[in-house]
C-alpha cells in the first residue's frame, strides 16, 4: 500500500522522514496553514529520492500553481479549495498530476463526484479547517463512493488505527494513506520514529 507523509516544513525533518521511503510527501502553499513552508522553498529532490513531492494548495489561481510548479519543482498537485473541473483540466493540461481533496461528514459528500481529478483525497470535514485536523471520519461512508478511480485516505491517520486502515484498503479502491497530524511532534514537525514504525507495517502488508 502507498503511503503519504504531508505538512512537511522542517528540512532536517523532512531528510530524515525521506529515509523512510513514503511514496509522497505533501508541502502546503497555503499561508493560513501552520505547517506553509513560504513562497520561497524549493522541493529538495536530492533528499526525496523516489519520493513524490506535492504540492497542497487552497483556491489558488491556476496560473499561479503552475508557475510555482516550475520554480519549487513538483509535477502532483493537491487541491483543498473550491476548485472547478475547469481548473483541474487546466492543471492536467499543464502536466500536472491533480489530487482533489472532499472534506467528509455524510454519504452525500462522495456521491455524484467529477470525473476530471486524477485521484480523490477523502479527508475529515471540520468547520472551515481544510485538511489536518487529526480527526477521522466515519469510514462506512465510503460504501456509497461508486466510482472506479481511486483515491487517498486522511484524517486522522495513526499508528493506532493503521491495521483497521489497511483491511479497508482491502474493499476500496484506496491508493495511498495519508498521514499529517497524528504524527506530528508540533504542526510541520514529524514524530521520525512513528513514520518509520509506519513504514514498517505497511512494507509488510
Amino acid at each position: 500500500m502507498k503511503w503519504k507523509v504531508c505538512g512537511m516544513r522542517e528540512m532536517d525533518n523532512i531528510q530524515e522522514v525521506a529515509k523512510a521511503k513514503p511514496d509522497y510527501m505533501g508541502f502546503i502553499w497555503a499561508e493560513a496553514s501552520p505547517r506553509y513552508v513560504g513562497e520561497d522553498f524549493v522541493i529538495p529532490k536530492d533528499v526525496l529520492g523516489k519520493t513524490i513531492a506535492v504540492g497542497v494548495f487552497v483556491n489558488r489561481a491556476v496560473d499561479s500553481i503552475i508557475d510555482l510548479s516550475k520554480k519549487a519543482g513538483f509535477n502532483w498537485v493537491q487541491l483543498h479549495g473550491e476548485e472547478k473541473d475547469k481548473e483541474i483540466l487546466a492543471l492536467k493540461k499543464a502536466g500536472l498530476t491533480v489530487i482533489k481533496a472532499i472534506s467528509v461528514s455524510d454519504i452525500q459528500d462522495v456521491k455524484g463526484l467529477s470525473l476530471a481529478p486524477d485521484f480523490y483525497l477523502f479527508d475529515t470535514k471540520k468547520g472551515k479547517q481544510t485538511g489536518g485536523t487529526g480527526q477521522r471520519f466515519d469510514w462506512n461512508i465510503l460504501a456509497a463512493y461508486t466510482l472506479d478511480k481511486p483515491f487517498l485516505l486522511a484524517g486522522g491517520l495513526s499508528k493506532e488505527n493503521l491495521d483497521e486502515a489497511i483491511e479497508l484498503g482491502k474493499k476500496y479502491p484506496i491508493h495511498a494513506f495519508d498521514f499529517n497530524s497524528k504524527v506530528e511532534i508540533k504542526a510541520g514537525l514529524k514524530d521520525v520514529q512513528e513514520v518509520l514504525e509506519i513504514s514498517k507495517r505497511l512494507a509488510e502488508n
